[in-house]
């Protein structure tokens, strides 16, 4: 009995009662600043908020995808919500001293991150529809609920921040480990309506090898294998155009075989999640996995 005392005693002094840990957790959707397919303009809002009595820090510790990202660190006072755009967080604008803008080529990613416990992050894709881009004089800072980032006539002559809203997602796990199916539930094929795009982060330095099975709503199938290279955020865009979903695309004309899923399984650390993007008016269901 008096060893286990004294082994407790050990215990509280390592760990100090009430010590705050971080946990790693990943934000799959950063969008910085995007233009893409029918007009489509792509942003993301990202906010922190802290419910508890005492501050709480956020940081990204590591960025894949575009290759311009920079650190970034906050901390969350008691009670506080943080609005940050998915530009600031990519760039750390201000901590750069304003002067990393767009250039009107699509900039994105995933942020690996680590949030102490207690604080919630969220994120919510922004998208809109903008043929005629044209507000304030530049340069202007849009707002974190509009993208964050910073237009300047020097750069790039694109003058509106992103005011659409989109769906949220709770970032509150990392990466699957190797070899665990990550199921993407809600596709739609039809692309004289929609576009799937389908988005897989390699968390590890290793390259994956990536199946990509999608099964229609009365058992038919058909499987793409891939290779992701260490630490990259890849995009398929448009996944029924490709000939290995060919069949399920032409199947879907016929209800019955509308509702489609995705099974998607790395041999390493990986994250899948998917777009179903509207032709119509580039509204976006983003596709979880689980």
């Amino acid at each position: 009995m008096k060893r286990l005392a004294t082994l407790a005693a050990l215990v509280l002094l390592v760990v100090p009662s009430g010590a705050s840990t971080a946990e790693e957790i990943l934000i799959p959707n950063v969008v910085a600043f995007a233009r893409g397919a029918n007009d489509s303009f792509w942003g993301t809002e990202i906010r922190l908020i802290n419910p508890t009595t005492s501050p709480k820090t956020f940081q990204v510790v590591e960025w894949i995808g575009s290759p311009r990202a920079r650190p970034f660190s906050k901390v969350v006072g008691a009670g506080e919500t943080s609005v940050i755009g998915g530009w600031e967080l990519y760039t750390d604008w201000i901590w750069s001293e304003g002067g990393f803008y767009p250039t009107g080529q699509a900039e994105y990613g995933a942020a690996v991150c680590e949030a102490e416990d207690g604080l919630i992050v969220v994120s919510r894709t922004l998208t809109s529809t903008v043929r005629e881009p044209g507000g304030p004089d530049s340069p202007w800072t849009c707002s974190g609920n509009s993208g964050g980032f910073v237009y300047h006539p020097d750069i790039f002559p694109f003058r509106t921040c992103n005011w659409g809203v989109g769906p949220m997602l709770y970032a509150d796990r990392s990466f699957f480990e190797p070899g665990r199916p990550q199921h993407l539930l809600m596709l739609n094929p039809r692309r004289n309506h929609y576009r799937t795009n389908l988005v897989i982060v390699n968390g590890d330095e290793e390259e994956a090898s990536v199946s990509v099975e999608i099964l229609a709503a009365a058992g038919r199938s058909a499987t793409l294998t891939l290779q992701v290279p260490g630490k990259t955020y890849h995009q398929l865009n448009d996944i029924y155009a490709l000939a290995e979903f060919e069949s399920l695309e032409l199947d879907s004309q016929d209800i019955r075989f509308f509702g489609q899923r995705a099974v998607v399984t790395c041999s390493t650390r990986c994250f899948a999640i998917a777009y179903a993007i509207s032709n119509e008016n580039n509204t976006v269901s983003i596709v979880e996995p689980r």
